[in-house]
């Protein structure tokens, strides 16, 4: 159906029809206009917050346990993005975020947490549940509770860069 849905807009979709992914097949049901006009109506926030990189860095030692520090910037939002949050972690070559695991009921204090890593740039691995996985710029790896992870610089000379967005799944 997706392949119909693509020649019926013309192979164009709008960045809502693709951020729908799963509801695809309900546009293609409707007409473009229809979409639209349905996903118009939508209440959109009365408000909206930028959150500057440059601002609100700190530096975390031996992270989770890792070795060296971490350079980390939190993005709050005013609290709107609440369950989810996000921050960027800087590794310079040779740090890391020591290997730890989130559990639903918080037992060992880490948080519950679900964590979606995105690699902006930079190489280095991932230890999860146990394997060493090789990471560098573009991937994304989600790491699910109960799921042993944490993060590595192991290039020479370069910094890894990661974006972080985790889920309070207590919420």
């Amino acid at each position: 159906m997706g392949d119909e849905f693509s020649a019926r807009s013309g192979g164009q979709l709008s960045r809502r029809q693709i951020m729908a992914g799963g509801a695809a097949a309900c546009f293609a049901m409707r007409s473009l206009e229809e979409a639209d006009a349905s996903t118009s109506m939508m209440a959109s926030p009365a408000t909206y917050a930028v959150e500057s990189e440059a601002t609100g860095r700190s530096v975390v030692k031996e992270m989770h346990g890792g070795k060296a520090s971490v350079e980390i910037r939190r993005y709050p939002f005013g609290n709107a993005p609440e369950p989810a949050r996000f921050i960027t972690y800087t590794l310079p070559p040779g740090a890391s975020e020591g290997v730890h695991v989130h559990f639903l009921d918080d037992h060992n204090g880490e948080g519950a947490f679900d964590e979606y890593y995105f690699i902006i740039s930079g190489s280095g691995q991932m230890e999860i549940d146990g394997q060493i996985v090789p990471v560098r710029e573009g991937d994304h790896i989600h790491t699910p509770l109960t799921v042993a992870h944490g993060i590595e610089n192991t290039h020479p000379t370069q910094l890894l860069k990661v974006f972080l967005t985790f889920i309070n799944r207590k919420v």
